[in-house]
């Protein structure tokens, strides 16, 4: 029965609705950026498609949609990473 009810809950935390506000603190968005900026200026090709491939997948976590690519369209972390396997 217990087990029921567990299962309940999670079958409605896969429903929900993710929220359309994001938070993350101060020193989150800093820590964040002066990684991302960092990567961005002097990173070489490999450590910016790793961020990228990072920033997607926290993207999809966070929202449940990938990144446009440059047609406008949609694309998730595992299909971009085919597309670097081939």
């Amino acid at each position: 029965m217990l087990n029921d009810v567990y299962k309940k809950v999670e079958e409605e935390k896969k429903n929900e609705v993710k929220s359309s506000v994001l938070k993350m603190t101060r020193e989150e968005f800093v820590n964040e950026h002066r990684h991302l900026v960092s990567v961005l200026r002097s990173g070489d090709k490999k450590a910016q498609e790793a961020e990228a491939n990072k920033q997607e997948k926290e993207m999809m976590d966070k929202t449940g949609e990938g990144v446009s690519d440059d047609k406008g369209e949609k694309e998730t972390p595992e299909e971009d990473e085919a597309e670097m396997d081939d």
